[in-house]
């Protein structure tokens, strides 16, 4: 059997591991110093285009969201300190209102805020459910009145 790949007849043996050519790290460009005369941007702007020039959009960069950082004031409240503000707000009343106004006194405004908003619908889901108890019982106690008879047979 011919071998056409090697023609001369020698064996050849796989390598191991692939062999790749080392290119050598291209040197850093020094920087090279405005010409005379020519106008430098300020560090950190963006290049002004030269006049009649459109310059090419630029999206801004995404925004990271403010997190909480242990022992620091609070930015914003999480949903969970919501839900407990809210629930406090339901079982104290007002008291969880002042609480929330007391306690976060060292904190952002906007978690501040946030606290006694949801404190102050805690408050108003209670007073809600109190005028519907409230009701029903009025409601339940005129029905319980008028049913019964106007007059007994002895």
């Amino acid at each position: 059997m011919s071998d056409t790949i090697n023609p001369s007849g020698t064996p050849q043996t796989q390598p191991d591991a692939p062999q790749t050519a080392q290119i050598p790290p291209a040197p850093a460009a020094a920087p090279v110093p405005p010409a005379a005369g020519a106008a430098v941007p300020p560090a950190g702007s963006a290049p002004i285009p030269p006049a009649g020039q459109v310059p090419p959009f630029q999206a801004a960069p995404p925004q990271q969201p403010v997190q909480n950082i242990p022992g620091m004031p609070l930015f914003n409240l999480t949903g969970g300190m919501k839900f407990g503000w809210a629930a406090a707000g339901f079982l104290l009343g007002p008291v969880a209102i002042l609480l929330a106004w007391l306690t976060n006194a060292h904190n952002f405004p906007e978690a501040k805020s946030a606290a006694v908003k949801f404190s102050l619908f805690g408050f108003l889901a209670q007073f809600l459910v109190w005028i519907l108890v409230i009701g029903m019982f009025g409601c339940a106690a005129c029905t319980a009145a008028t049913s019964l008879p106007s007059y007994y047979y002895y």
